[in-house]
């Protein structure tokens, strides 16, 4: 990935990828090319063709010592052309071929909802939340990577990049005007055999006056990752601000007006929503809204309260009976194997360490939070109010 892969969070640090705090510099003060060659970039390449395993890659890792897949795996899987540009690198990380083809830059973190699983640094609108719980990323709801937003837009643009994939997350991506500017700027250019892929709650498919489809009809893949946790009003629980039928009616709005779009189902799996994931993924395959093997497991690692590990084992045995069933399930209608593998790793992970020494922290948290909102989770998780009540 340090060999093609730019990725900048809403601090506006370049960094190795969005899961690993590993710095290569700052696009405030350093151009692309200036961080693309810089000593930090080099010294992480060198360390990587030296055979070291980066304790911060520990995300990635972690699953793939499970068989899941990861983001190093999917990209060493999708980029394997650019292998030579890796093996011509001289001894100080330098690699003269070696450019950012594939993109994930994150504007800013604007979203209009804000999930249990998340966070301030990733959604504007926990920030009043996030101040009284003492766990707010700054001193205002909109975090910006850069002020001049738009004049980054056209550092990416005219750079003489051949951008190969752009990543686009948040925040909620199809409400940040970069993200359009962007794709209108790429259209003028006549470089539309990018491959876009989005990771959206599908809340909007509009900016003003700027429709995402119209946009999308210009380009050859776009790859679109729905991130929905729940069925019903315990989706909406969990996404707090999402609609349940707003969502479905934009799906089928998707499927309808642009049917080349890839359109996936990438529910964040956590304590909330582990047992429930085979009855969601079997309710969008059997209205025929996406194809069974068009889901993607989006394992929650952090906050480390809301990960599948720090389940007890009597419910770890429930979750993992249920997956068996739905593997079953699977089988019969003939998916893939390679998704097969990812739920049967589903299981491996949550038992591969047991975290139950966190459910105090689970629970005090979902507690605060309930009180804010004025809801109560025991209505609707009532397996895990029994494991919460002890505590």
């Amino acid at each position: 990935m340090p060999w093609l892969h730019l990725h900048v969070d809403t601090d506006g640090l370049a960094k190795a990828c969005c899961n690993a705090n590993i710095v290569f510099g700052d696009i405030n003060s350093q151009s692309i090319d200036e961080i693309w060659q810089d000593e930090p970039i080099r010294k992480f390449r060198k360390s990587l063709m030296e055979g070291k395993r980066d304790k911060r890659c520990h995300a990635c890792f972690s699953k793939e010592m499970v068989g899941k897949s990861s983001i190093r795996t999917e990209t060493l899987g999708k980029f394997k052309h650019r292998i030579n540009w890796v093996d011509e690198t001289d001894t100080d990380g330098y690699s003269a071929s070696s450019r950012p083809i594939y993109f994930d830059i994150r504007f800013n973190n604007l979203c209009n909802l804000r999930c249990r699983t998340c966070w301030h640094g990733a959604s504007s609108s926990w920030f009043e939340e996030a101040k009284l719980l003492k766990q707010n990323f700054g001193n205002k709801a909109i975090i910006e990577a850069n002020k001049e937003g738009s004049e980054f837009v056209n550092e990416l643009l005219n750079a003489g990049i051949e951008v190969e994939e752009i990543y686009f997350a948040g925040g909620e991506p199809l409400m940040m005007k970069e993200h359009y500017d962007w794709l209108e700027g790429l259209i003028q250019q006549g470089r539309t055999n990018v491959h876009l892929r989005y990771n959206s709650n599908l809340s909007v498919l509009k900016l003003k006056h700027r429709a995402v489809l119209d946009l999308w009809m210009h380009f050859d893949r776009v790859t679109v990752s729905a991130s929905i946790d729940h069925m019903g009003v315990k989706g909406e629980y969990i996404r707090k601000g999402l609609s349940w039928d707003g969502f479905i009616s934009n799906v089928k709005t998707i499927k309808a007006k642009a049917p080349h779009v890839e359109l996936e189902m990438a529910p964040t799996v956590s304590v909330l929503n582990v047992a429930s994931i085979p009855a969601l993924h079997q309710f969008f395959v059997n209205e025929q809204l996406i194809e069974i093997d068009s889901l993607y497991l989006n394992l929650l690692s952090r906050p480390d309260y809301f990960n599948i590990k720090v389940l007890p084992e009597a419910l770890k045995q429930i979750v993992s009976q249920s997956i068996r069933k739905h593997i079953e399930w699977l089988s019969d209608h003939g998916a893939q194997s390679t998704l097969i593998d990812e739920f049967q790793a589903l299981i491996e992970y949550m038992n591969l360490d047991d975290w139950s020494n966190k459910l105090p922290k689970l629970k005090k948290q979902l507690t605060l939070i309930d009180k804010m909102r004025g809801e109560d989770f025991t209505q609707f998780f009532p397996q895990l109010r029994q494991v919460l009540d002890p505590f």
